[in-house]
């Protein structure tokens, strides 16, 4: 199981395909090298206190049993997981010793007697042919195709009298506990991916849940692509409306290219994701917000229209002169779907909105005032919270200009003053405080975790290299992008 989840991350993956992912993984040798140990500790604790079947027998007049055939002690072999060719892994383990504990009996003629004795293989070695591939749903397998197991001399003692029927014995138990020992190394290796392994990946995710409206769509392209030096291999990487599966109008670009090998796994996330996701998002009326004074965080007087210190309506005084003891409502709706640009040196933002405002009277009627055309632009910082990539902006600047006004005409220059404000004390803050909360859960299992992450800022990419280690039972959190719902009337986000 434990085996199986570090092959799910460390062995899922590649292809080759024209279309360009969202998403690539690679795995270097030294990946390939954890896999190895996880693999090996799992064999040796499956295999531990594993009991054969019995063995009778009748020869030369001398009926014989071993029974209570037991493994109780293992030197760990010399393994190796080599990379082979297509979609092929070979697991090799040479040295392994086992030492197995029994009790016998026999009887000859009239005599009868019986014991204990003690088994030990100190050179057995297995090779083991492992195909990776993709289901249907786009989910990785992992399947034994050949397993070949070899066993050098053993040597049986035995507790007891009678020595010349013991070495008639020993020569009998060896060639059937041999041939035994042959078949179960196999049939435990098969247990730990055939078996094990599949419930390791029923925890991978094809596809992540974004919030209730969106899915970020993890498929595998093809089977993984293997090559002498590294696994790599391709995801869908795009984000859909979940009720409606139509594609993004734009292509992936091609992401940077990955050079290093230090770290034993390497993630590179395209642009893609997010710039699909933007494309959703607005397509489905999801980039709505309605601002109101219980959204302020301590600034609810702000969109007062009557107050004695700094307020909506003395900076915009008509506003306070046609609408006295009101509250100002802004709704905003985007007008195109957020662009996002990533270089070497920053993730960028673009996007461009409507933006309403309102004045709420007393008796609870609701009047526009004017709208503005406004152009965000932002830059984020991005960071890895546990496998899931998350962010905060780090600059805001929005530029705005008036498109319909019924209170006259609107000092612009003033306006953009109380914008560049609000972005700095109430939007911004209030945007940050939102995302502590969020992010996009990158490929992994749930036994899974980084360690040693590190990000990159690439050409249309983010690069995350990281060491893994395997912990059983963690608990992870779930992706919480994207919470808020499309507006309805006056309802508030």
């Amino acid at each position: 199981m434990e085996f199986l989840c570090i092959f799910v991350n460390l062995v899922i993956l590649a292809s080759t395909q024209t279309v360009n992912p969202g998403l690539r993984l690679r795995i270097t040798q030294d990946g390939l090298q954890y896999a190895n140990k996880v693999a090996v500790d799992t064999f040796a604790k499956d295999i531990k206190r594993t009991r054969l079947e019995d063995i009778t027998g009748n020869v030369k007049g001398v009926q014989y049993s071993l029974t209570n055939l037991i493994v109780n002690d293992l030197k760990a072999p010399t393994s190796t997981i080599t990379l082979a060719s297509g979609s092929d892994v070979e697991w090799r383990a040479t040295k392994l010793g086992l030492e197995i504990d029994g009790t016998f009996k026999y009887i000859f003629l009239f005599i009868k007697g019986g014991g204990d004795f003690t088994v030990k293989a100190s050179d057995l070695s297995f090779a083991v042919g492992i195909q990776i591939g993709v289901d249907t749903n786009g989910k990785p397998t992992i399947k034994t195709t050949s397993c070949d197991c070899k066993i050098g001399p053993l040597q049986i003692k035995f507790r007891g009298k009678r020595a010349w029927i013991y070495n008639i014995l020993t020569s009998l138990a060896s060639n059937a506990i041999a041939t035994m020992l042959q078949k179960k190394v196999c049939e435990k290796v098969k247990d730990v991916l055939d078996k094990k392994a599949e419930e390791e990946l029923c925890s991978f995710q094809a596809e992540v849940q974004l919030g209730e409206h969106l899915t970020l769509d993890y498929r595998l392209l093809s089977a993984p692509h293997i090559t002498s030096e590294y696994i790599e291999g391709d995801f869908k990487g795009e984000v859909f409306w979940t009720m409606n599966r139509t594609e993004a109008p734009f292509a992936p670009s091609p992401m940077a290219t990955i050079t290093d090998n230090k770290k034993m796994v390497y993630l590179t996330v395209s642009d893609y994701i997010f710039k699909s996701m933007g494309y959703q998002a607005h397509a489905h009326g999801l980039l709505m917000y309605n601002l109101t004074s219980k959204k302020m965080r301590g600034d609810d007087d702000l969109l007062n229209t009557t107050c004695k210190d700094t307020c909506i309506g003395k900076l915009i005084p008509q506003i306070g002169q046609l609408y006295s003891n009101s509250q100002v409502e802004i709704h905003l709706q985007s007008t195109d779907w957020p662009r996002v640009f990533i270089t070497e040196k920053a993730v960028q933002i673009l996007s461009k909105s409507n933006v309403t405002f309102s004045a709420r009277k007393p008796d609870n009627t609701l009047h526009f005032m004017f709208r503005i055309h406004a152009v965000t632009m932002a830059s984020a910082k991005i960071k890895l919270n546990g496998d899931a990539l998350s962010g905060t902006i780090d600059y805001m600047k929005v530029e705005t200009n008036v498109t319909n006004s019924l209170i006259g005409n609107i000092d612009e220059a003033t306006f953009q003053l109380l914008v560049d404000d609000a972005v700095k004390k109430v939007i911004k803050p209030m945007i940050n405080d939102y995302l502590k909360d969020v992010g996009i859960k990158l490929p992994s299992t749930d036994n899974l975790q980084f360690k040693d992450a590190k990000i990159e800022l690439l050409t249309n990419t983010i690069l995350v290299e990281t060491n893994v280690k395997i912990t059983p039972n963690i608990k992870k959190k779930k992706s919480t992008v994207l919470k808020y719902k499309p507006m309805v009337g006056r309802q508030d986000i």
